[in-house]
């Protein structure tokens, strides 16, 4: 019987799993791994001609357990951020629709014991001793010279003063830096370092201050581009600029400036910050993550490290992740003048967050969405939300909704727009063209689904369930994280008459709340109905609306026929939903 190799080689690395170590033949670099991306990655190994889903990963990786999608994503990207290095090759790559594999670029094979015997570990260590004192010794002489350029700049109190004052994040700080490098560019026109700082301090007041956003590339582009005459291996120019170009779509140009700034610093974590937002801006969001974590490393405490990585985990479907890092950055920059704004994109919709988005909207939407445009679809349906439909309308074809770029968020808004007005099928059509977008991935399924619920194609809505959220239909998925979802496939069985599986989930979910554990408002009003309970429904449907909730459509634009259809009695249910109107009106 052959026993387990010692080293497998991938591509340039050579790879021991006992020791959770990752070696480059042609360099002394050794990196140290955890043991679960070490199995992780001999997983992807032993499977290289087939992509593996983020469930068998799960089940392959951490067969003792049950964990969420998002340990197999942080699994990956730190094996990414190994692997990809020191090289120009994506080693891990993701098949849509299918999941991970390593790269069909590289070689993989094994090794004899002895090529990574003693000798060569040895050498290891001594050219490994011998670049880190090279690193420490360019770094002293690096921070030596800056040193001396630092003290020979006659304005370095003042720059430092101002560098101070705009990490603050507070407007009245963050203006007084903006005077200062004004004064020192009044003395010293060329001073690079202070055109950057004063390019920072209007990027900072437009997210702290009253500045418009809209007003910041103008009052930048001439700053950074005379500094990058100046300086052209200036790295915060450059990120700034990078940034500028992010926020405008300009995304080749954008990759340059990265790619210029990143081969001159990897210690940044405002240039990690806005890289994982370029690329989630196209969508990329491996990629995304792996840098906004970068960035968080860098500057654990920075609220706009903290909101881009939240974002991140928000596109990625990781609600709890999501809304911890936005929750961390709140806490360390509660006077941030959009939160009511952002608020809506972390939380349910309710009365309270309805009010804060309205004082918002009157102080700031004018500008705000001169660099943000999309946000007018997100405003029709806070519009729907607050069952103001006439006004809806009239914002849709204000910004001609039908003849813009069939985006899924376009169809999506254009969906509820049809629905509301009584036209389910054409809002069907739309959610099923908007799914064909990417049939294969789970990003555009659910309101699909829940649509044909809605119109009654019942097994056409299971048959599509089953396959995009297999593990909940085979009862595998952790209950606490999935309840919502275990709830509509109760549902969709129940239409279908599969009593059984009705009664399995039934089981889970109150095995799930025999205990401390409470279940959501939100899902209570389901859970009586599976349990056929009309006077328990009755009291939790009444109660949902006393707790100041609303009918959130940019979550679901369901909600109203989901929870009034529960109700059988006519007169309760024309009850409830004039109790909602009321509400709704109360706040136009």
């Amino acid at each position: 019987m052959n026993s387990e190799p010692e080293s497998i080689r991938v591509g340039k690395w050579v790879v021991i799993p006992k020791l959770n170590k990752i070696q480059l033949t042609a360099s002394p670099n050794v990196y140290v791994v955890t043991p679960k991306v070490m199995a992780l990655l001999t997983t992807l190994i032993e499977h290289r001609n087939s992509p593996l889903s983020v469930d068998e990963l799960a089940q392959r990786v951490w067969p003792d357990r049950v964990v969420s999608d998002n340990s197999v994503y942080q699994a990956v990207a730190m094996l990414r951020k190994v692997l990809n290095e020191e090289s120009d090759i994506d080693y891990i790559e993701r098949i849509s629709g299918q999941g991970y594999r390593l790269s069909t670029e590289i070689d993989v094979f094994n090794l004899d014991s002895n090529v990574v015997d003693k000798k060569t570990h040895a050498y290891l260590y001594v050219g490994a001793i011998f670049t880190l004192f090279l690193i420490l010794l360019a770094i002293y002489v690096f921070g030596q010279k800056n040193q001396a350029d630092s003290k020979s700049d006659p304005h370095f109190e003042a720059v430092s003063l101002a560098e101070h004052l705009t990490k603050s994040k507070l407007p009245e700080r963050i203006t007084k830096a903006k005077q200062i490098y004004t004064e020192v560019l009044e003395v010293s026109p060329e001073h690079v370092v202070a055109m950057s700082g004063l390019c920072n301090t209007h990027m900072a007041l437009a997210i702290y201050g009253s500045l418009p956003e809209s007003q910041v590339d103008a009052l930048c582009r001439p700053l950074l581009f005379k500094a990058l005459e100046l300086d052209s291996n200036n790295a915060d120019v450059l990120t700034s600029l990078a940034r500028l170009e992010t926020l405008s779509r300009k995304f080749d140009q954008a990759k340059v400036y990265f790619d210029q700034a990143l081969s001159l610093s990897n210690e940044s974590p405002m240039l990690w910050h806005w890289y994982g937002r370029f690329h989630r801006e196209k969508n990329n969001l491996d990629k995304a993550l792996d840098a906004h974590l970068k960035a968080f490393r860098l500057a654990p405490n920075n609220p706009t490290v903290l909101r881009g990585l939240a974002y991140t985990y928000l596109n990625r479907r990781d609600l709890k992740n999501a809304r911890k890092y936005f929750e961390r950055s709140v806490e360390i920059a509660p006077h941030v003048k959009h939160i009511a704004l952002y608020q809506l994109d972390f939380y349910l919709l309710n009365k309270q967050r309805a009010k804060a988005y309205k004082a918002w909207y009157e102080k700031h939407m004018t500008e705000y969405s001169r660099v943000y445009p999309l946000h007018k679809l997100s405003h029709i349906l806070f519009l729907l939300s607050t069952g103001n439909l006439e006004e809806a309308i009239q914002k849709s074809e204000e910004i001609q909704i039908t003849r813009q770029n069939v985006t899924s968020f376009n169809l999506y808004v254009r969906a509820g727009l049809k629905w509301y007005q009584q036209d389910k099928q054409g809002a069907i059509d739309l959610l099923k063209q908007r799914y064909l977008l990417a049939p294969e991935d789970n990003h555009y399924a659910m309101p699909y689904i829940m649509g044909l619920y809605q119109t009654r194609q019942y097994s056409v809505a299971k048959l599509l369930f089953e396959k995009h959220f297999n593990s909940v239909s085979r009862l595998n998925r952790n209950v606490n994280e999935h309840v919502g979802v275990y709830l509509l496939y109760a549902m969709i069985l129940k239409k279908v008459e599969n009593r059984r599986k009705v009664q399995e989930i039934r089981a889970l979910i109150a095995e799930h709340l025999n205990g401390p554990t409470k279940l959501d408002i939100r899902y209570q009003p389901f859970w009586y109905s599976l349990n056929e309970d009309p006077e328990q429904l009755t009291t939790s449907i009444f109660n949902l609306l006393d707790s100041g909730w609303l009918p959130d459509t940019n979550d679901n634009i369901f909600a109203v026929e989901m929870y009034s259809e529960l109700i059988h009695e006519v007169a309760l249910r024309d009850m409830w939903l004039n109790k909602l109107k009321s509400a709704q009106a109360a706040l136009r």
